[in-house]
């Protein structure tokens, strides 16, 4: 039975980003979007505009909701006005319809160059696809315009209330659950390098890649995350004082550099060294690193922990001319001294 309920629930990863509270907060949210549209004049015609609106832009935080949002309004306002001036013109047909599509994507790039909106791209097709009729029974582009504009944004505002209303749940501790989640992606990588250097690994180029291209995007992901709830911090509502976010975002560049270290050294490993050739010193560092990072648990307090203890100085190595020679041993030393500085600034996140 506890096997079956592990298989059904959700990963450990899954659960630090929030995404049972996502799958709550877009339950009720969409509720309320059906509910408010059915009973809204005009809105009411187009409920997937509603519909969709409301789940486009549902967000862990709060700013970027109501910027991301705010963003698609006006990309898809300005993508609908000029597909509704070239069906007015030109008329519905392939020409029209590829050059508005072009157009919607030159504005979404100008308002975000790192993500065309697909609330946007949806505004535009929709245009040409969903035309409504006047009194007279005629085509109107106006009425359309009108009819995405105000179910569309009747979704972002239903959107931004629930972003606001779900932040009081788990903004106390999402700069936490987002640090605990680098700690175990971060996890993947050292261990992967550590059973290269013990020969329990064979090196994979596809496997290397995949793994620290996915830890490197994740940590920049979540340092995004931080930085936005810096902005969001002077609300009254907000607990997480700016000071223990920036000691936040200090751990996430060091773990940025112990990642950085895994990587060359897992490819050193690779290109430069057999198993025979590691030293069992060097191994002791990979295993204390990897050891310190397994007993952190960054959702806790760790204050009173035993294991934020630092790791001993390997003080014999820095003499030695064989480990200063050796691009593995040195990336594993300056391993210990990252996590030795994420130890000392535990007790000042809590």
């Amino acid at each position: 039975m506890k096997n079956l309920a592990l298989s059904l629930g959700l990963k450990r990863e899954a659960m630090l980003l929030d995404s049972k509270l996502y799958i709550i907060k877009s339950t009720a949210a969409i509720a309320t979007g059906y509910l408010v549209g059915i009973n809204t004049p005009i809105a009411n015609i187009d409920m997937i505009s509603v519909l969709l609106g409301v789940m486009y832009n549902l967000e862990a935080i709060n700013v970027s909701g109501v910027k991301g949002g705010i963003s698609q309004l006006i990309a898809s306002t300005i993508g609908a006005a000029c597909t509704g001036l070239l069906i007015f013109f030109f008329g519905i047909n392939v020409f029209t319809i590829a050059l508005a599509m072009a157009l919607t994507l030159y504005v979404s790039l100008k308002i975000n160059w790192r993500m065309v909106s697909p609330v946007a791209i949806f505004t535009c097709i929709y245009m040409t696809q969903f035309i409504q009729l006047s009194a007279a029974g005629k085509p109107s582009i106006l009425l359309t315009f009108r009819l995405r504009i105000i179910a569309l944004s009747l979704g972002v505002s239903i959107a931004i209330l629930y972003n606001f209303l779900f932040s009081f749940l788990y903004y106390k501790k999402i700069a936490y659950k987002r640090l605990e989640f680098l700690r175990l992606q971060s996890l993947n990588g050292l261990k992967y390098t550590k059973n290269l250097l013990e020969g329990k690994e064979s090196y994979e180029g596809n496997k290397y890649s995949n793994i620290y291209s996915s830890i490197f995007n994740d940590i920049e992901l979540v340092t995004s995350n931080i930085n936005t709830m810096l902005k969001e911090s002077d609300f009254p509502y907000k607990s997480i004082e700016k000071e223990k976010l920036g000691k936040i975002l200090e751990i996430i560049q060091i773990l940025k550099g112990i990642n950085h270290l895994s990587y060359d050294t897992s490819y050193a490993k690779h290109e430069h060294f057999s198993t025979e050739d590691i030293k069992p010193e060097t191994l002791i560092l990979i295993n204390k690193v990897v050891e310190k990072l397994e007993n952190i648990d960054f959702t806790k307090d760790n204050k009173d922990f035993n294991h934020i203890i630092k790791i001993q100085e390997f003080k014999d190595f820095k003499d030695n001319k064989d480990f200063k020679e050796d691009r593995i041993a040195w990336n594993l030393i300056s391993m210990t001294k990252y996590m030795n500085q994420i130890l000392e600034k535990i007790p000042s996140l809590y």
